[in-house]
Order: C-alpha cells, then sequence, then structure tokens
C-alpha cells in the first residue's frame, strides 16, 4: 500500500494529464485528485498496524469475549467516472488493507486512469490474483454482484436500488453510495465573499460532476439580490475550456449522453418556472468537446424537480 502511493505520487503529472483528458476535468482539479488518491493509500498502510477488535467481560465469571475482524473475501467494487481515481482509491485501499481480494470495474467512460491504477497496483508488488480490473458496463457489473462475497457501488439511484436488490437476494453485504441533492444555505450575516466562493466551488468545480455538489442555493431573502448579483460575476469569470488548458476553471461535459442529461435539466428548470440568471448554453472552443456555460436560476421552489 505505501509503495502504491509512492508510485501514483512519482507519476502525479501525468496521471493527472490523463484523467483530465479522459474525463475533462481541469487539470488542476485532476492533479488534486491524484494527491487525495495517493494520501488514501497512505492512510491505509498505516491503519494495517491498527487492526481494531473489541475485549468484553463475559457473563460467565472470570471468562473473557475477544471480537475479532476478519477479511469478507473476494469483494467487488464498482466505480463511476466523475472521480476516476480517488473514489477507486477509497475502495481499493481499505479492501486490500483489511485482506480481501477486488474486482474492480470502474465506468466504461474512464478506463484509461483505471488501467493506470491497476498498473501501479501491480508493479507495487501485489500477489497474482489479489487484485483484478475488469473492464465493461452493466452487464459486467451484474456478473459481478452475482459471484463476489460483498459488494460496494458508487453511481446512479436506479443502478444502486438493483446492486441492493441483487446482493440482498444473495445475502451479501451491499454498500451503495448514490447521487445527492445539497443544499448550501446562506444566512444573512454570512461573509459574501466567501459565500460566493463556497457556491461556486461546490456547484461547479470538478465541472459539478460530484455527488457532493451543491445543487441548490437557499439564500436568506435579505441579501439574495446582493448575492445573486456577486454570484453572477463570478461566473462570468470563469473560464469554460479543454481541461488540459491550466487556465480551465470547467472543463467539458464527460460525454454525449451526459450532456443530454444537463440540457434536459436545464430545459426542465424553465419548463417548471424557473428563470435563467446566467449561462446554461453549450460553448464552441478551438477544440471539438461537450461544452457548457454553468446554470444559474432563480424563482425556484421545492416542489420543482
Amino acid at each position: 500500500l505505501q509503495k502504491i502511493a509512492d508510485h501514483i505520487d512519482a507519476r502525479r503529472d501525468e496521471l493527472a494529464m490523463l484523467l483530465s483528458r479522459e474525463e475533462g476535468k481541469a487539470l488542476r482539479d485532476a492533479t488534486a485528485e491524484i494527491v487525495r488518491s495517493a494520501e488514501i493509500f497512505r492512510f491505509y498502510a498505516g491503519e494495517v498496524y491498527r487492526m481494531s477488535g473489541d475485549r468484553v467481560n463475559s457473563v460467565r465469571k472470570g471468562v473473557g469475549v475477544e471480537v475479532l475482524h476478519e477479511p469478507v473475501g473476494i469483494v467487488g467494487l464498482i466505480t463511476p467516472w466523475n472521480f476516476p481515481m480517488v473514489i477507486p482509491a477509497w475502495k481499493i485501499a481499505p479492501a486490500l488493507a483489511y485482506g480481501n481480494a477486488v474486482l474492480f470495474k470502474p465506468s466504461e467512460l474512464v478506463p484509461a486512469s483505471a488501467w493506470a491504477l491497476t498498473e501501479i497496483i501491480n508493479d507495487a508488488g501485489a500477489p497474482a490474483g489479489l487484485f483484478n480490473l475488469l473492464m465493461g458496463g452493466g452487464e459486467i457489473g451484474q456478473e459481478i454482484v452475482d459471484h463476489v462475497d460483498a459488494v460496494s457501488f458508487t453511481g446512479s439511484v436506479p443502478t444502486g436500488r438493483k446492486v441492493a436488490q441483487q446482493a440482498a437476494g444473495r445475502m451479501i453485504p451491499a454498500q451503495c453510495e448514490l447521487g445527492g441533492k445539497n443544499p448550501l444555505i446562506v444566512a444573512a450575516d454570512a461573509d459574501l465573499d466567501i459565500a460566493v466562493d463556497c457556491a461556486v466551488q461546490g456547484s461547479f468545480y470538478q465541472t459539478g460532476q460530484r455527488c457532493t455538489a451543491s445543487s441548490r442555493l437557499v439564500v436568506d431573502q435579505e441579501i439574495v439580490k446582493q448575492f445573486t448579483d456577486a454570484l453572477v460575476e463570478r461566473l462570468k469569470s470563469l473560464v469554460v475550456g479543454t481541461g488540459t488548458d491550466p487556465a480551465t476553471d470547467i472543463g467539458p461535459v464527460a460525454d454525449d449522453r451526459q450532456f443530454a442529461k444537463d440540457l434536459s435539466y436545464i430545459a426542465l428548470a424553465g419548463a417548471e418556472g424557473g428563470r435563467r440568471v446566467f449561462g446554461g448554453e453549450q460553448l464552441n472552443r478551438l477544440t471539438p468537446g461537450y461544452y457548457l456555460a454553468p446554470a444559474l436560476f432563480d424563482n425556484t421552489s421545492n416542489s420543482m424537480r
């Protein structure tokens, strides 16, 4: 695990460029993700020496009870495309640290990042068969859930439901991390500059594609106009472009399906009565890609999808 972390660090710039080219996020964000991935493997290298358990008294006099944790066996790890290095690291590092074998299926949109991480794990000395990479779509994921001893899935709600139901049918543990709909609440006495910065970073950095994104901004009526005006000015300054350009703040959407989904939600927001204050239109840049201006709506309510 320590060697994996060292190898990731040594290849940081190369891996960040690969991730940015493949997934689209700004090179700055991609670099931070690579650094974080190494930190996770390094953390679990330490956790290997802290195997936890419990020792409690029995109801029988003079008898103690010791509780130890054992490996589950073979775990299936199914990860999305929005964080193609750090989400796999979150799952792979603890699985290996606690003695499990791994079947890893990345999103089919980010095979190069998954391949690079697999190469690093192999080069770090993982025994043959301990860590296994499986490429493919949903049918591969179904096969994994049908054969492993436990499964961890990060992705959409519909797919997560299927994974949970399939795992329940086999009576195996299932961990499902699904979509979020997160409010950022801005009180009247908030520092406006900090609040706007939090809103911009939370909503639009990492190309806005994270389950923790601030998808709703709940602002005190007393400052809503002041906040909105300041937010629009910040949005105007954001650079939308190819992820590998160091000047880029927001890279292109990952693929045509996600782009169509984004546009459909923008249209839906308007159809339900939201007022588009800024952005939301497709942009043309020097290189082809699914470039989208950051969108901001007001006049919205909790009844809107």
